[in-house]
Order: structure tokens, then sequence, then C-alpha cells
């Protein structure tokens, strides 16, 4: 486990995934401990899938491999490149292990940043093979709802920059695939989603396209956490339905798991990222805390 800190937060980072596993604002716990009880992670990366995969499988070059729900990245160590005292880089590389699911060369590089009471990271991925690598990425922080001390889940929103239209596929429980010829929910100039645990019934909130500029979580005394992910094309808004968890998951998605009708050819996902030979692709992405004690 490392630890990067300044003057306002402390953020731990776990090798295992390069995921965050605690924000401290001022000694204030912000994200979600990994409790088992509701969902054994805390802020996850997902590749080079996201969400499940029709049958568990897909194509590559006509050859069959298996990919389990959100990919294999979060589940995989990654190595030390540099720590300072408010930053931290980490790596990862294939191998025969991963190339067994997913099979190209690539690096990935994570670094994180502090920036007063922002949390900014880098995600670059590299291709060192000799094909085209596509792939999707998302994120998976689950930020911890309540934060602040008397209030209850219900008591917190979710606010968009801008006035958000969407129609809400159908999540098909049993196989985790998208449905998005069945509208489960539609939202018409929606700027403000209060939380409320009914609203996850039916597994994750997916809109799309991503709701434009910063999304933020709005406690009852106006604090903030402020999720700004402005490369990513879909937004998941996720908690476990019917464990009243105390988190609420903002996912940025760029892709989005398989439909009923998917061919298992991967290269025909959506949104996908294609990164030629040598080359590589990177996002920036930040959260941001306002906090009011």
């Amino acid at each position: 486990m490392y630890q990067i800190k300044n003057n306002i937060l402390t953020v731990d980072i776990e090798n295992h995934g390069a995921e965050i596993k605690a924000i401290k604002y001022q000694g204030l716990d912000l994200l979600h401990d990994a409790n088992p009880e509701f969902w054994n992670r805390s802020s996850p990366y997902l590749f080079p899938n996201i969400g499940a995969m029709k049958d568990k499988y897909t194509y590559f070059n006509k050859k069959q491999y298996p990919l389990t729900k959100h990919g294999f990245l979060r589940d995989y160590s990654f190595s030390l490149v540099q720590l300072k005292e408010d930053s931290l880089e980490l790596e990862f590389k294939a191998s025969d292990k991963t190339k067994a699911l997913y099979p190209f060369d690539f690096t990935i590089n994570v670094l994180y940043q502090l920036k007063e009471s922002k949390i900014e990271t880098t995600f670059k991925v590299t291709n060192d093979g000799s094909d085209v690598m596509p792939f999707n990425f998302g994120l998976h922080p689950a930020f911890r709802i309540p934060f602040i001390e008397g209030t209850k889940f219900e008591d917190y929103k979710i606010v968009f920059s801008e006035e958000v239209n969407a129609k809400v596929p159908t999540v098909l429980l049993e196989s985790g695939l998208i449905d998005w010829g069945q509208t489960i929910n539609e939202f018409h100039d929606l700027k403000e989603l209060p939380l409320d645990y009914e609203d996850y019934k039916y597994d994750a909130i997916i809109i799309n396209p991503m709701p434009k500029g910063e999304i933020k979580i709005v406690a009852p005394n106006s604090s903030e956490i402020i999720v700004d992910a402005k490369d990513f094309k879909t937004l998941g808004i996720w908690t476990p339905y019917p464990k009243k968890a105390p988190f609420i998951c903002i996912e940025p998605w760029i892709g989005y798991a398989d439909g009923p009708k998917s061919n298992h050819e991967f290269t025909t996902k959506k949104d996908l990222i294609f990164l030629k030979p040598k080359e590589n692709w990177q996002t920036k992405f930040s959260y941001t805390f306002n906090i009011k004690k």
C-alpha cells in the first residue's frame, strides 16, 4: 500500500489494480472501505472491457478468449515507478497470463497527483505489440454516502452541469448484458438526481451520451464531491440493491457491456479505442472535494 498526501488530502493506493483504497479530507473518509458485506472494491479500473461479455467470452482473430465482467486489470498487481509525497506512478505490463485472456502486449501507467483538494489521475495505455489493439476503459469509484455526520443516503443528490435527456436501457439482471432496445426509464431536462436506493432495483442507471461537464455529489450542507471525466462517453450510476450500501458509484465509461444480440466479436463492441502498434493513448480525470465540516 502506498500513501500520498498534502495539507488537505491523504490518499491510500494499493499496487493491486493500482486501486485507490482510501481518500481522507482532513481526516474525513470519502471512499467506500471495500467492506465485502456491500462490495469488496473501492475504485477499480475497468479494462479491457466494461461490464459483462455475452456468455463470458469473446473472439479475437477467430480465437475464443474468456473475459469476465469489467475485465482483468483490477486483479493484477502494478509495479512502482516513482513515489513522492504528493504523487505516485504505477505501471503494469502484459504477461502470458493476461495474453491468455486478451492477446496483446501493452503497458499501462497510472499517475496520481494531488493538487490542493483535487486528485488528478493520468491513465496511459501503450501498445507494445505489432497488431492494432482494441479496448474499452472505465472508472468505478465508490464514494462514501453519507459522509456528513447526522445525514442519510437520501439527503444527497447528484447534480449535472447541464440538463440530461436520456433513455435509460435495461440491464438484464441474470447476465449483466445491456438491452438498449428496452427502456426502463427516461430523463427529460434532468439537472438534479436525488439519491434513492429504489432507483437501483434494476441495477445501474446508464446514461448515454455522457452528461457534459462536471458531475457533483452534493450533501445537505452543500459539500461537494466533483467528478471531471470529459473524455468519457457513457455514465453509469450504481449502488448494490437491496443492500442499502453506504456509497454511490459514479462510473464514467468508454464502452459498456455487451447486448443480448452480440456476435461475440470484440472488435464490434461500442466505443472501442483502437491503438496502433507502438502508439499510446492517455486520458486525464479528477476527483475534487469541497467539504464543509
